[in-house]
């Protein structure tokens, strides 16, 4: 008979239903899913009740299917910040556990930022039963400030933390010494146990002291390991701090009973142990210590850009009066006052004043920005000369330096695939070590016949086991390459991008404004009339919008011509534009569009040709039918481009590039740059269907555009790298984004990707070949050949690996950014298309 099933029910919220057939629809959708009992849909509440199975759906795949059938189920994301964590298994637990609660969907739990991202559904559960469940666990737990203005509260408990944390340190070492001293100062002294027995009032007497001061170490600083040890216990999945508490304990326990109840044991097995139990208190302890200090270096990235964000503003009222606010008053709309010196506070537009802003921190422009009424200006950015009025456009989390750290702590708090092997190691791990501790035990009980040999042995396997280098070998790599990418002008939206970018093999490029500046200015003029033909088409061109028209109007407006008036105008779609000025039909536009009206070209049609040869791109201007002469417009290629893609090649990368223009104009920009597959004439929204047909051939794209009208492409690219100015950092489709906009930074976004997933490798190699390498031996299977691993050696070993993962980790800080050098062909140009929409 089948036992009873438990169901679940879920009350989540749904956006975009408009009427009775949408709820239906979300109603069969829901019905279909296995598992699902009943699914009620209310199109006025706009919420969905759901009975359901959770041994065969879970939350997820209903939200899921709620956005499968194209409405948004209403969700929350949330960070809170875990205390009390030290490994991988701390991490998993506390995953678990939230994963357990009715409405979480996700949960990533990072142990170097001591952080959990949750995903949730609000309907069910509230921030506080969040805050509960990872209580539950063991650990505590907090909200964090998200407003924009920088989370203080958070470093000052870090501090807090660590200053008590270095005084358990001290505690610890300083008694740990005195009881080494008590027990073993025989070694050093041999008179040293005839002084203190002289003066011992009874037998037994200094052993007393050391359970004594071994008692306040263990109960005292070590009672962070032991607390949240038997906690994990409780829930029977013992973690690192299990391992400390089970074999410090088991060795003061055992000295216990040998003063308590000598008689219990044989003459020869009456030995205490206090000093290992204090000794490894102290060492693990340390080691913790070292590791708070490193991950405080690993958050270094964000720290520099939370320090870019200004506390308060003066803020101008009705009346004109300034009054100083926190930022985090501050609303869109506020007119604030920026004085010379000081950072803008938050994202706006000048309204007044006239100064030079530096803004090299987020976009890494060298020189000064000149800014007046009517520009925007971002926040962080420092105001060099000049008194301004701003009018805040975005405030809080929606500012342009917010949405930098956002992303960069979304990247670091992010879980790898490779993760994932230390995710199923580390779940059987330490299950696994205390039946190794136990077997250990077991077999030296019976070959050695001595409690004491069998204790040691035992405590030692518990010590030197904890999984901590396991826990910190990917976030703490994930951190420090990913904050350091950040610093240098590329962000990682996700850390899973990391990964996933260090494994692409095929880099394909958007030409224009990627390879290219994407400015196409006018370089050459000629004609029968060639004085006339740039202040006609430049008249005509003023009621365009196309690039090449925008050059055309630029140089007649740098030039300072007077433009005459355009009555007529009419634009031929694919062809160019024509009106009449001065009585006269003037046409601007392809030699196809002048062709077809009667204008005669065979005099120009070499010159032409030889423009265009260089990738120059001609449009012809006439007058009735009669040709008064010709521009070459030409958009130059980055002068770095060449160095990028020879540099992409030499690290083992295909290039290919993806344009709408001509063959004839790709293939120019491609043979100048050294590619040699191009996918010439396509459409933006046909290049998604381009990288889709690279990874049909089994390769992974990298596709690389300027995030503006490459979002499918980006979007379909395993990764999608967009090159953007500091206000389009938040490109939503784009996996990876350049911030300074420089196409270099591809390079450094691969290397920082490549160098961060091996540093990952070395990490978890290290870690686990530790592990490997101690557990045996200080199991005792050297013993034979005279090698022995004592509690207090594994718990100074046990530290060591942690630092040596974290010490291996940091040096990701060193990493540099890519300086192309500027190529020969920096100046060479190429041929757009002489079109108007």
């Amino acid at each position: 008979m089948n036992a009873a099933i438990s169901w679940a029910e879920l009350d989540i919220g749904i956006e975009g239903m408009t009427c009775a057939s949408c709820s239906a629809r979300v109603e069969r959708a829901l019905a279909k899913l296995p598992g699902v009992a009943s699914a009620t849909v209310n199109l006025a509440t706009e919420h969905a009740e759901v009975r359901f199975d959770p041994e065969k759906v879970d939350a997820a795949r209903i939200a899921e299917t709620i956005s499968e059938t194209g409405y948004s189920p209403t969700l929350a994301e949330i960070d809170l910040a875990v205390e009390g964590m030290t490994c991988a298994s701390c991490v998993g637990r506390v995953e678990r556990g939230l994963a357990r609660q009715a409405g979480v969907l996700e949960a990533e739990v990072n142990l170097a930022t001591e952080r959990a991202h949750v995903r949730y559904v609000p309907g069910m559960i509230s921030l506080e039963e969040l805050i509960a469940a990872v209580a539950d666990t063991g650990y505590a737990a907090s909200t964090i400030d998200e407003d924009g203005s920088g989370n203080t509260t958070d470093q000052d408990q870090r501090r807090i933390k660590l200053r008590a944390m270095g005084q358990d340190l001290m505690l610890a070492i300083g008694l740990a010494v005195v009881i080494l001293v008590l027990s073993m100062g025989a070694t050093f002294i041999p008179a040293w146990d005839r002084a203190l027995a002289s003066i011992s009032p009874f037998a037994h007497f200094w052993e007393w002291v050391q359970l004594l001061l071994a008692s306040v170490v263990l109960f005292g600083p070590g009672r962070r390991f032991f607390r949240p040890g038997l906690i994990a216990y409780r829930h029977l999945s013992p973690d690192m701090n299990s391992l400390v508490a089970t074999g410090t304990g088991a060795a003061w326990a055992y000295g216990v009973f040998v003063l308590l109840a000598p008689a219990w044991f044989p003459p020869e097995a009456r030995h205490v142990y206090f000093d290992s139990a204090a000794v490894v208190i102290a060492a693990v302890l340390a080691g913790k210590y070292l590791e708070e200090l490193a991950k405080g270096r690993t958050s270094a990235a964000i720290r520099k850009l939370v320090g870019l964000q200004s506390k308060t503003a003066h803020r101008l009222d009705e009346t004109g009066v300034e009054q100083d606010v926190p930022v985090a008053q501050l609303q869109v709309g506020d007119r604030l006052v920026v004085r010379p010196g000081e950072r803008i506070p938050v994202d706006g537009r000048v309204v007044d004043g006239q100064a030079h802003v530096d803004a090299a921190m987020l976009t890494g422009e060298p020189l000064p920005i000149s800014r007046g009424e009517g520009d925007e200006v971002i926040g962080g950015t420092v105001n060099l000369d000049g008194r301004l009025v701003v009018a805040a456009t975005s405030v809080g989390r929606n500012t342009v330096l917010a949405q930098i750290v956002k992303l960069v702590e979304s990247a670091q708090t992010g879980k790898l695939p490779i993760q994932g092997l230390a995710d199923r190691v580390i779940r059987i791990f330490t299950p696994m070590v205390l039946v190794i501790a136990l077997v250990t035990f077991g077999v030296w009980l019976v070959v050695a016949g001595n409690v004491s040999v069998a204790l040691v042995a035992a405590v030692a396997v518990l010590v030197v086991a904890c999984p901590c280098a396991m826990g910190l070998a990917t976030p703490a790599a994930i951190m420090v390459g990913t904050g350091r990418a950040a610093e240098l002008g590329v962000l990682f939206r996700k850390g899973e991008a990391l990964e996933t970018l260090s494994h692409v093999d095929t880099v394909l490029f958007d030409k224009t404004g990627t390879l290219t500046q994407g400015l196409p200015s006018l370089a050459e003029q000629g004609g029968p009339e060639v004085e006339s033909v740039l202040r006609l088409a430049a008249a005509l061109e003023m009621a365009s919008e196309h690039p090449l028209g925008r050059a055309i109007t630029t140089a007649a407006k740098e030039r300072g011509l007077a433009l005459p008036v355009v009555e007529n105008f009419r634009a031929v779609a694919g062809h160019g534009i024509q009106g009449y000025i001065e009585g006269r039909v003037i046409r601007v536009g392809a030699r196809r569009f002048l062709e077809r009206e009667g204008v005669d070209l065979d005099v120009f049609t070499e010159k032409a040709a030889d423009l265009e040869g260089t990738g120059r791109t001609v449009i012809f201007v006439s007058a009735d039918e009669i040709l008064l002469g010709w521009l070459a417009i030409e958009d130059r290629i980055k002068p770095e481009a060449r160095a990028v893609i020879q540099a992409l090649r030499k690290r083992g990368l295909h290039v290919a590039m993806v344009t709408g223009d001509a063959r004839r104009t790709a293939q120019t920009v491609a043979s100048a740059l050294g590619i040699d597959e191009v996918h010439a004439e396509v459409l933006p929204q046909d290049k998604a269907r381009v990288v889709n047909e690279l990874q049909d051939k089994g390769e992974r794209v990298a596709f690389v555009g300027d995030g503006i009208n490459d979002a499918p492409a980006l979007a379909q690219a395993d990764v999608g790298i967009a090159l953007a100015s500091g206000t389009d950092i938040a490109i939503e489709a784009a996996d990876v984004t350049l911030t300074r906009g420089q196409l270099s930074e591809v390079i450094t976004a691969l290397d920082a990707a490549r160098c961060t997933l091996g540093n990952i490798r070395g990490n978890l190699f290290w870690a686990f070949f530790y592990n490997i390498l101690l557990i045996p031996i200080a199991a005792g299977v050297a013993a034979p050949v005279g090698v022995h691993l004592s509690p207090m050696v594994a718990g100074v070993a046990m530290g060591l690996s942690s630092i040596f993962v974290l010490g291996n980790s940091l040096r990701l800080k060193r990493l540099n950014a890519f300086v192309a050098p500027v190529s020969s062909n920096g100046s060479s140009t190429h041929q757009l298309e002489p079109t108007h929409p």
